[in-house]
């Protein structure tokens, strides 16, 4: 459904962390880790792609919907342009919670560390932060990282930096939050309006996030950190023209 932001590491050179959901629509699982841009063009997935892989439980998280996957075993088998409007919110209506603080009340019983909510009606608003300049220590364990790279694979291009964090303030169930975005798709959004806009491109986002995406019936995929499996992140933005409470007014898909 979404992919994190690349994340430099030093044993992968660049992991991606993957939210997604299981053929039979049972569960909710987060991927990793995944070097998505040394997978080949034909084994790059987009979302909703229906893709089959090896994976495993990994022994160092304990959070229930994590699964290591052996990279060389993903292939995609279904494109996701193929699925209708209504298929694609039916694959993730089941894991919407009432609320954030559900999910958190839900997570200390469970330990559920993935969930779907909707913002109160209204809420969203979208802002944007210069980012600080990274520390050195932080420069250089990238740097180290981007090295430490298969003989046998050429280096990754760098990333641009991230210039701007950003986020939502909003209201669920009337308890007001306030989290930054971290999906790829907001940072790639930037970088394709700033080469298309120049000056504008922040503008440009502004409309898109903060106007048109909230108008979509916008739902937030809310994951936790394995450092802190108690503290959910927005992890991306699913938004749809149909609303998924309409789904059980029209007696589902079929």
């Amino acid at each position: 459904m979404v992919k994190a932001y690349p994340q430099p590491s030093q044993k992968y050179e660049e992991t991606v962390c993957v939210a997604a959901v299981s053929e039979d629509g049972r569960e909710m699982l987060r991927l990793y880790p995944i070097r998505y841009r040394h997978l080949p063009k034909d084994r790059q997935f987009d979302r909703f792609d229906l893709i089959e892989m090896d994976a495993e439980r990994p022994r160092d998280d304990h959070r229930p919907e994590s699964r290591h996957v052996i990279e060389d075993s993903i292939r995609i088998i279904g494109n996701g342009r193929d699925l209708s409007d209504k298929a694609k919110v039916q694959l993730w209506k089941p894991f919407i919670a009432p609320s954030l603080k559900a999910l958190h009340e839900e997570n200390k019983a469970t330990h559920r560390s993935f969930g779907i909510i909707k913002p109160d009606a209204g809420s969203m608003k979208f802002f944007i932060e210069k980012e600080a300049d990274a520390a050195d220590a932080d420069r250089a364990l990238n740097q180290n990282a981007f090295q430490q790279v298969s003989l046998f694979e050429a280096p990754l291009a760098n990333l641009p930096a991230a210039d701007y964090a950003f986020g939502y303030r909003f209201t669920s169930e009337g308890h007001a939050h306030r989290h930054y975005v971290h999906d790829w798709e907001v940072q790639a959004a930037y970088l394709a309006y700033r080469r298309r806009y120049g000056d504008e491109a922040l503008n440009k986002l502004q409309q898109e996030y903060g106007q048109n995406i909230p108008a979509r019936n916008p739902h937030f995929i809310m994951g936790t950190m394995k450092a802190h499996p108690q503290t959910f992140i927005i992890i991306g933005i699913l938004r749809s023209g149909i609303d998924p409470a309409e789904l059980d007014k029209q007696g589902g898909l079929f």
